[in-house]
């Protein structure tokens, strides 16, 4: 297991630089657990960007992921024969790797405390059927667009928003003596700081992903600027593309401030859990702050990142500012002063439950995807 566990460590700056920097901040069983829980997510979202992949072998793949974390007796029986069936997965060099090593992933998961695997399984396993579930919406022949804000929200949701919650069960296994009103705001706004995170990657990625044939700006956003897709696709009118786009940003950062409210109630003295969460979170604000009215994101192909500059500058300040709800309300506030956003529109967890609560996500009911 302990060559296990070292493949694993090793890996995860190989496929997210990003979240081996706060993952690395954390200790002991909650370090092991939501290092081996991102890897999870990894390999199911390989298998999901495939760009080459058929969306039926996708939805198959997925799905049957999906019982293999679930049931440990079909794990012992068919994941070997999913490693091999994954061979068809088109990717980086380093997300296949992972892919194709994902038994050790499991060997790892198997050593985690029981009370922080009965947080991962459902999390995991509701992501890929709901990866599952959007893959059948996809086309060869043409660009995909989600349809509205709504759909926008359900897809961020099982793609982050379920990691979101998973984190914060995993926190509420860990931190002790925790109000109950705190509690409520964490599991209230879980949801959202996936949301926020995921939303600011569409932003940023909006070229690239074009590019895999598909388009998270939701189709009514378009429209709702006088556009046709074609005309935002092509870049015909940059103003009203922009404005497409800041419409995106302003719901990203309302999804931002319920991460800070997130954050905030975590106890001051739970320090490293304070930072795995602000260290994404400011670079979150801070990319969003880069998109605002910046016209060269609608005509470049290259990705918008923010410096590593920026980066070391977060890390250092932020190591001090954590034990302050004051200064961290400051620092958040300068950075959304410089995004130029104001009045974000507020996020309706209840009404987006209640819609996930009408999708058909099991694998029996999806058996007709296989066949369109």
């Amino acid at each position: 297991m302990m060559q296990d566990w070292e493949y694993c460590k090793q890996m995860l700056p190989k496929v997210s630089r990003t979240f081996a920097l706060n993952i690395a901040v954390l200790k002991g069983d909650l370090h092991q657990s939501i290092l081996t829980a991102y890897l999870f997510c990894r390999i199911v979202d390989t298998v999901e960007d495939a760009a080459e992949l058929d969306p039926k072998i996708k939805i198959r793949l997925l799905q049957e992921f999906s019982r293999i974390i679930e049931e440990p007796e079909h794990r012992t029986a068919h994941l070997d024969r999913w490693v091999a069936d994954c061979r068809a997965v088109d990717g980086t060099g380093n997300d296949l790797d992972l892919l194709l090593n994902t038994p050790r992933v499991f060997n790892v998961f198997d050593s985690l405390p029981a009370n922080h695997r009965e947080q991962i399984i459902p999390s995991v396993s509701r992501m890929a059927r709901g990866m599952a579930y959007f893959q059948q919406k996809f086309s060869f022949s043409a660009i995909t667009l989600l349809e509205d804000e709504h759909e926008l929200e359900e897809y961020c949701y099982f793609v982050a928003g379920l990691v979101g919650e998973m984190l914060c069960n995993l926190f509420l296994q860990e931190i002790t003596g925790l109000s109950s009103s705190a509690k409520e705001t964490m599991r209230r706004t879980a949801v959202s700081f996936g949301l926020g995170l995921q939303m600011t990657n569409i932003s940023k990625d909006i070229i690239v992903d074009r590019g895999r044939g598909w388009s998270y700006i939701p189709r009514s956003y378009i429209l709702d600027r006088g556009l046709t897709v074609d005309e935002f696709n092509a870049g015909t009118s940059l103003n009203q593309n922009l404005e497409v786009m800041e419409r995106l940003l302003h719901k990203t950062l309302g999804h931002l401030e319920d991460a800070l409210r997130f954050t905030l109630a975590i106890p001051r003295s739970e320090t490293r859990i304070r930072l795995f969460c602000i260290w994404p979170l400011w670079m979150a604000m801070e990319t969003v702050a880069v998109l605002h009215n910046n016209k060269a994101l609608l005509d470049s192909d290259d990705p918008v990142k923010i410096s590593r500059a920026t980066v070391r500058r977060i890390v250092r300040r932020t190591r001090w500012l954590c034990y302050s709800d004051l200064m961290l309300k400051w620092s958040f506030g300068e950075i959304k002063n410089r995004a130029g956003l104001d009045n974000p529109p507020r996020f309706n967890l209840d009404a987006l439950h209640e819609r996930l609560d009408n999708m058909a996500l099991d694998s029996h009911d999806n058996e007709t995807a296989l066949s369109f």
